[in-house]
């Protein structure tokens, strides 16, 4: 309850991710334990309660000394962990009546053929992915009562999830009403960012709300497919750029503006550029100018410079490893900047 108390101190909130998901499953671990031991609600007669903010009441008491700052964000902590609580226990009543049920099957099965008790994999899934039943849990229940889990079965299903859900992430809708899809009729987008943060680029398409426009005025969102472009588009942790597509009339003026500030890829190699016209009407077959914020790309390629560069450093030597993986999943991003510049200095030192 410590580690919980200090992460959500921290800035940590439980999530299905990173430092979140460590936070989780520290909180689920402390409730069904506390299950376990036959607490019921608060432990104080109010069954709808929860009683892990009263545990982290004594945590934050005794914790005091060490961080005054505990103390001024006690009234966060005691929600999130209020929250939390009581969402896991509403997974804990859909998801338990399930379990044991698969549970008995696979012992009374087992009895049957004179086989190892063995809980399937589809069927791991079904709680985790029908009734968010967690996997770890899952586990935990199966080992008391003696029985094994299929885990290779339970990750073929989890990668057939995944692949799924990365396919509707990377499709950005380019459906229009009557049913019809503008992708079958879009060449794929050339990019020339490598080497170009500007280019002379033709509108292709427009769309306005999932639909095909010819042309937009000044004042609306809209999303414009190029035959070109130098912006990178959103994947594998790279935000997609910002910036802006000029189309000019002889005098070199702008005539209309289109304000990027972001890309998607679609179907096939389809860049989406998502903006807002700030000045004039654009229409598709027009050229335009298309410029990328270059401040906005530096700024992201020092970020992965700086983060490649910590990891490096970190795992420069098994011990330093290690140190790494307890620093990450224990502390926030604040307590881990800290310690690592005194490992910086410490270095620079023996240098």
């Amino acid at each position: 309850m410590r580690a919980i108390v200090f992460l959500i101190s921290d800035g940590v909130v439980p999530s299905n991710v990173g430092r979140g998901y460590v936070v989780r499953r520290l909180i689920r671990r402390v409730v069904r334990t506390g299950r376990l031991l036959g607490i019921k609600g608060d432990g104080r007669g109010d069954l709808e309660g929860a009683f892990s903010p009263i545990i982290a009441e004594k945590v934050v008491e005794l914790s005091t000394h060490i961080d005054a700052d505990v103390k001024n964000k006690a009234p966060r902590i005691f929600e999130e962990l209020k929250r939390e609580e009581l969402r896991f226990v509403q997974t804990l009543e859909r998801g338990e009546k399930l379990l044991e049920e698969k549970l008995a099957d696979a012992l009374s099965s087992a009895e049957r053929n004179g086989t190892v008790p063995c809980l399937a994999g589809e069927d791991v899934f079904l709680l985790y992915d029908t009734f968010g039943f967690p996997m770890e849990i899952t586990k935990e229940v199966a080992e008391e009562r003696g029985v094994s889990i299929d885990m290779d079965g339970f990750d073929i299903e989890m990668e057939k999830q995944r692949r799924q859900s990365q396919a509707a992430h990377n499709t950005v809708r380019l459906a229009i009403e009557n049913g019809e899809n503008i992708a079958e009729n879009v060449r794929d987008t050339e990019f020339i960012g490598y080497d170009r943060l500007h280019c002379k680029a033709m509108i292709e398409n427009l769309m306005v709300n999932g639909n095909p426009a010819v042309q937009v005025s000044e004042g609306s969102n809209v999303e414009v497919l190029l035959n070109k472009t130098p912006f990178y588009a959103e994947s594998g942790g790279q935000i997609g750029d910002h910036g802006f597509l000029y189309i000019s009339e002889g005098d070199n003026q702008p005539k209309a503006v289109v304000e990027i500030i972001d890309v998607q890829k679609s179907l096939g190699n389809i860049f989406v550029h998502k903006g807002t016209v700030q000045k004039g009407v654009v229409e598709v077959g027009k050229e335009v100018e298309a410029a990328v914020d270059l401040k906005l790309r530096q700024r992201a390629k020092v970020q992965e410079l700086l983060i490649c560069s910590f990891i490096v450093m970190y795992i420069s030597s098994f011990q330093t490893y290690k140190l790494f993986k307890i620093i990450v999943s224990t502390v926030g991003f604040c307590r881990f900047i800290i310690l690592q510049l005194i490992y910086c200095k410490l270095h620079l030192k023996r240098l």
